[in-house]
């Protein structure tokens, strides 16, 4: 087999991270396939090196290939594609923590960030987010700079429940009014508890903010660190580019 290919596979095979039983039946079938695509290139007019460069651009860079083959596992670092795992981290993460560029999971953490928890730039949550731009909690409390939810918190809030500089909302106060709503009827009772048990732990916007912010920044250093550390290593194993074969 045309060298190319052969480092080709050891490619994907080192991103698939699979058992060695695994990753020799990976190798084989991709091989297969990759040699029956260049005998046909090669029928076309192709010489073997163009013929095995063609079918290798064709069936993928082998980055994405190898983790589209992983398998879903405790603790998932990526520094291409979607990372998936119990602590995923990536420039996509999707897991039960995650952690990335764009978040999805039960608790995430990232510059956009979806969950039932979320921590992000822009977030997105079930039950609670922070959002240092905007913040989206359609069934709990949102605090950020845009702030919108059942009970909203932040310089521009909007829900049933709103705490802010600017609030719109059927319970609604400024945040310098000392005075703050201490029962809603009805249904309403509900998100009046989340706003004042979120101002029961935050006591303040000031503090919140500061607070936020550090965990924040600390959750994407972590994250960073580990990244620029998988980086690093699959630097090492397989040099920087797909043709550098030297």
């Amino acid at each position: 087999m045309n060298r190319f290919v052969q480092k080709y596979l050891d490619q994907i095979v080192f991103y698939a991270d699979r058992s060695e039983n695994e990753a020799s039946q990976i190798r084989a079938e991709i091989e297969d396939h990759l040699s029956s695509r260049m005998a046909e290139l090669q029928q076309q007019g192709y010489s073997e090196q163009d013929a095995a460069f063609a079918a290798i651009e064709a069936h993928g860079h082998p980055r994405t290939v190898g983790y589209g083959l992983r398998q879903h596992r405790w603790i998932d670092i990526r520094t291409q594609g979607t990372a998936r795992g119990f602590i995923a981290i990536g420039p996509k993460a999707v897991g039960t923590i995650a952690l990335g560029g764009v978040a999805i999971g039960v608790f995430a953490c990232g510059l956009v960030g979806i969950g039932v928890v979320s921590l992000s730039a822009i977030g997105i949550a079930l039950l609670w987010c922070f959002g240092a731009a905007i913040a989206i909690a359609p069934f709990g409390v949102a605090y950020g700079g845009i702030a919108m939810g059942l009970a909203a918190a932040g310089v521009w809030s909007c829900g049933v429940v709103t705490v802010g500089y600017e609030s719109l909302g059927l319970y609604a106060r400024h945040w310098a009014d000392p005075a703050f709503y201490t029962r809603a009827p009805g249904p309403l009772a509900y998100v009046d508890a989340l706003i004042q048990a979120y101002a029961a732990i935050w006591p303040g916007p000031v503090t919140s903010l500061v607070v936020h912010t550090l965990t924040y920044s600390l959750l994407m250093g972590v994250g960073l660190g580990a990244f620029r550390r998988a980086t690093a290593h699959e630097r090492r194993k397989t040099g920087y580019s797909l043709l550098r074969f030297e």
